[in-house]
């Protein structure tokens, strides 16, 4: 493993329980920082000295979440279900929900049965992880949204657990299967239609959850581990080669990442077996932005 030049890296926690099984986290338009909970139902606003309110409640278990330009957020509803416990009661609506500056819910669409993760394309629309609730790990579909009227195409139904997702600096998709431990990659053409899904990225261990793309174009990996290990965050070359690994040597499930959006070197974690939010600081590299603020 050729591990990048960098200062140590601090890890510092800003807020740790009561939040339970957390998601996220996503910087809002204006720099806020929210964290979700697939178990509590609710949007935290999370600021980096450690400050936590709830901003929203949203009825059910609300997964992923990915900003959009107008200051609005949008979620993968999911109803609160989780494999191990099985459906929530009594169950709630799932889909995709929009969460407004003033804290207002809309919803998007309810066609997803029980959405998991989001992200918005070079094209404006949304794409989205819809795995099955199963143990065996081994179905889901992929969806193309439009965020404004709510139509949903199902792109593709896949025999494995889609899970993170996110767009190269290729503008190619990136979707996390965390059953197997492989990044799938595919082409969106032009005209819309989705290329074969291949393997990008097959990890050595841990399973893919949350995936982000850092600014020098590597793949980092959210990488939870199912036996009670500790979770790691894994940084791959998009030629297949792992370029660094950090241990934290905490949780076993590091769900997600985000880099702060100030030019910064410093990413976001959430560990939801820990109900922690972390943050790691001196990463080496910062990250690059999200649609639709990467072509700004």
């Amino acid at each position: 493993m050729d591990e990048r030049t960098r200062l140590p890296r601090s890890v510092r926690t800003i807020a740790q329980g009561g939040l339970g099984f957390i998601e996220g986290p996503v910087f809002a338009a204006d720099g806020t920082l929210y964290v979700t909970s697939i178990t509590q139902g609710g949007v935290y606003r999370v600021d980096l000295d450690g400050a936590v309110d709830l901003f929203a409640d949203t009825g059910g278990g609300c997964n992923g979440a990915t900003a959009a330009y107008d200051g609005s957020l949008l979620l993968a509803q999911n109803g609160g279900r989780r494999m191990w416990d099985g459906p929530v009661f009594p169950p709630a609506t799932t889909g995709i929900q929009r969460i407004g500056e003033d804290g207002g819910i809309t919803w998007v669409s309810q066609d997803p049965i029980t959405p998991n993760d989001l992200r918005l394309g070079p094209d404006g629309l949304l794409y989205v992880t819809d795995p099955t609730r199963s143990l065996a790990m081994n179905d889901g579909r992929l969806w193309r949204i439009d965020p404004d009227n709510g139509a949903a195409e199902l792109l593709v139904s896949v025999p494995w657990f889609p899970n993170g997702i996110t767009f190269g600096p290729d503008d190619r998709l990136y979707v996390g299967d965390t059953g197997e431990g492989v990044v799938y990659a595919a082409e969106v053409g032009p005209d819309g239609a989705l290329g074969t899904l291949e393997p990008a990225v097959t990890l050595v261990h841990g399973h893919p959850d949350g995936i982000a793309f850092d600014a020098n174009g590597d793949l980092v990996v959210c990488a939870v581990e199912l036996d009670g290990a500790p979770g790691t965050v894994q940084t791959w070359a998009l030629d297949g080669q792992q370029v660094d690994e950090f241990v934290l040597g905490r949780g076993s499930f590091p769900t997600n990442l985000s880099f702060v959006p100030d030019g910064s070197d410093t990413v976001i974690l959430t560990f939801a077996d820990l109900e922690e939010v972390v943050v790691v600081e001196n990463w080496g590299v910062g990250g690059l932005a999200p649609h639709p603020f990467r072509s700004r």
